[in-house]
This record gives structure tokens, C-alpha cells and sequence, in this order.
């Protein structure tokens, strides 16, 4: 999968085409022509992706390549490979059918939470539907708590890791039992809105599965917790992996018609509003990344993050003297009380979207 990777890189041009150039004058999530190129970045070797700015819709993007996922499942060296872990200890506390095990593990991570709990206040009879399942780890536990449930994903890699670890429960993105399985009661998502091709499309056609009165639910990537001046992008999920970032808002502006509308904005812990704080205050502006090699950032990201592979958030690519200060600051904080006093910060993934189909 290594020459999968490099033939990925290798399709990126040094200088985009005429024809390139005029598709990007367009957004790709509202298709506006008010649109303001901010700059390029280049977290991995090889994938420099230009962003933009959408003066109607308010979001950031870049471009799409539908072809990376299945890439960054395969090379054991991505950032990816940091969710075998999770793997392997949802696996085994589904197969020791230790429904509360397998319940705080998931817990650790607050988007996960997020759906669990909001699933549960339904009946347990409600039909379920996971889109972006990735190895399953989600799904196994509403599979152990006996719902009937589909988890779909675009990577055939991952959904040959969650068949073997949970049973035939998943499917290939495109597959016609999706749209025959519905109506569905409840359809979720997590961590996938801001990495598809058509976010607004997608998110209409899942509300199309949906049975009036039915729930979907899903994370967005929040682009307020870009907190430095002159930051361009979220350093925790850079492209070609996250392509979309949206403000608060978004999805209650475009979908308040089809349905019933609740954002929740999640805000970092107070140690790190601390030091995101203090940032500022010393005018301190966002550094550009120095690339590295895509098939080995889980190396980079396991010695970034400590050891705790569950989040996702922390920051890899950043400068480490930065992360030496960041780290007393937060320390100090913690230990003296001053966190208590930081002004709230938006976490970078916890815009918590929850939508209630609308009668037809």
C-alpha cells in the first residue's frame, strides 16, 4: 500500500490546471462564487492542498480525494493505524459480551458519548443506521446492546477489519441494501462530515432515509477553534484526510426547513482554554507545519499524544518549544486553579449536530 500512497502524492500537481483553477472559483459545499483563496498547506509530504474561504456559507475548505481513506486504512504506518487500538479493546470487550467495558471505552471520547447517549433516550426497537463506520468500533457496542444496526464505509480495508472483529453487520458505501433498509429510526455519524466530497448533499440524502419524526446525528469539525492568528486549518486532521470546516450555524442555516435543528458547541478542557489563552495573549500567530511523511505520522502522533490514542486532537505537526511551554502552562494551570479562570474555548471537533425529520 506504500506505492498506493506515493501514486496519491504523485497525482498532485506542482501548479494547478486552467480548468482546476476555474472548478475552485466555486465553493465546494454551497457551489457560491464568493469564495477567498487563504492560503495552502502541506501537514504531509507531497499533498499541499490550497484553502478556501466561502463569503455565503462561511465555511473553509479544500479539495477532495475520495481515494485516500481506503490508502490511510491500508498503511499501517498512517495516523490512521491509531484506532487499532480502540480496536482491539472493543473487540475484545464485545467478545466477553461486557456491554459496560466496551461502554467506557467509547466513553473516553466525547463524539462518541454524544451519539451513545443520544441513541439511548429512543427505544432499544429503533433501526440503525452508522455512515463512516471505519473498523466498527461504534457499532459493536449498539450490535452487543441488541439493536438492529448497519455500519457503512467507503474503505473496503476497514470494513473487512470490523467484519472479522464484529460479524456481518457493514457494508460498501453505495451498496443497495442502504436504501432498501429504509426508513431508518436513527442514522449517525461521527468524525465523517468533514472529510466527504458533498457534506450538504450527503446530509440531505440521510435525511431522506429517515422516517418523518426520525434522528440524525453526527459531529462537525468547528471552525472557530482555529485559535491563532492566521491559522488556516485545524492542525489535529489536516488534508487530504479533513477537507470541510464549518462555524457554528451551518447546519441549523441551511437544513431549518427539512428539519428540526439542535447545535451543541463542546469547549476544550479548562487547562487548554488556558493555554490557547495565553497564546493569544502574547499575539502569538499559527505556525506552518513542517511536512512529514504520511505513512509515518501514527509514529509521530503516538509520541505527540502520550500514549492516549483515543482522541484524535493532539497537534503533531506543531513547533516543539511551543509544545514544551503549552505543556508548563497547562500544568501550572491545572495545579494552581488558574484554568478555572480561562475564557471557554470551542473544542476542535464538537460541534454536536442533532436533526428531527420533518413530517413530508
Amino acid at each position: 500500500m506504500k506505492a498506493t500512497l506515493k501514486t496519491a502524492a504523485r497525482r498532485i500537481p506542482d501548479s494547478f490546471s486552467a480548468t482546476e483553477v476555474a472548478a475552485v472559483r466555486k465553493c465546494r459545499i454551497c457551489g457560491s462564487g464568493n469564495i477567498r483563496t487563504a492560503g495552502s498547506v502541506e501537514y504531509y509530504s507531497g499533498f499541499e492542498w490550497p484553502i478556501d474561504d466561502c463569503g455565503d456559507c462561511q465555511a473553509r475548505f479544500t479539495r477532495h480525494d475520495e481515494t485516500i481513506y481506503d490508502a490511510m486504512h491500508c498503511e499501517a504506518g498512517s495516523v490512521y493505524n491509531v484506532y487499532r487500538d480502540l480496536l482491539d479493546e472493543s473487540t475484545k470487550a464485545f467478545k466477553a459480551r461486557d456491554i459496560h467495558a466496551l461502554k467506557q471505552i467509547l466513553y473516553r471520547a466525547s463524539k462518541y458519548k454524544f451519539i451513545i447517549d443520544e441513541v439511548e433516550r429512543g427505544p432499544r426497537s429503533a433501526r440503525l443506521l452508522e455512515i463512516g463506520c471505519s473498523r466498527g468500533y461504534l457499532t459493536s457496542y449498539f450490535i452487543r446492546s441488541g439493536y438492529e444496526i448497519t455500519g457503512v464505509d467507503i474503505s473496503e480495508a476497514a470494513l473487512k477489519s470490523a467484519r472479522e472483529a464484529f460479524g456481518d453487520h457493514f457494508v460498501l458505501e453505495g451498496d443497495r441494501s442502504i436504501e432498501d433498509g429504509a426508513p431508518y429510526d436513527v442514522i449517525y455519524h461521527v468524525g465523517t462530515i468533514g472529510c466527504v466530497a458533498d457534506p450538504l448533499g450527503l446530509t440531505r440524502r440521510l435525511l431522506r432515509l429517515l422516517k418523518p419524526g426520525g434522528c440524525l446525528l453526527f459531529n462537525s469539525p468547528n471552525l472557530e477553534s482555529c485559535w491563532l492568528a492566521g491559522q488556516l486549518w485545524i492542525d489535529a486532521a489536516p488534508p487530504p484526510d479533513l477537507v470541510s470546516i464549518f462555524p457554528p450555524g451551518f447546519w441549523m442555516n441551511h437544513f431549518a426547513r427539512e428539519a428540526q435543528v439542535e447545535e451543541q458547541i463542546e469547549n476544550c478542557q479548562e487547562d487548554k482554554a488556558l493555554a490557547i489563552g495565553i497564546s493569544r495573549l502574547f499575539g502569538r500567530r499559527w505556525k506552518r507545519p513542517v511536512p512529514i511523511p504520511l505513512n509515518q505520522s501514527s509514529d509521530r502522533y503516538v509520541t505527540r499524544n502520550g500514549g492516549n490514542r483515543l482522541h484524535g486532537q493532539q497537534q503533531i505537526f506543531r513547533d516543539d518549544a511551543w509544545q514544551v511551554f503549552e505543556k508548563s502552562v497547562m500544568k501550572l494551570g491545572s495545579t494552581t486553579g488558574l484554568s478555572r479562570l480561562a475564557r471557554a474555548r470551542p473544542a476542535e471537533f464538537g460541534i454536536f449536530v442533532k436533526m428531527i425529520r420533518r413530517e413530508s
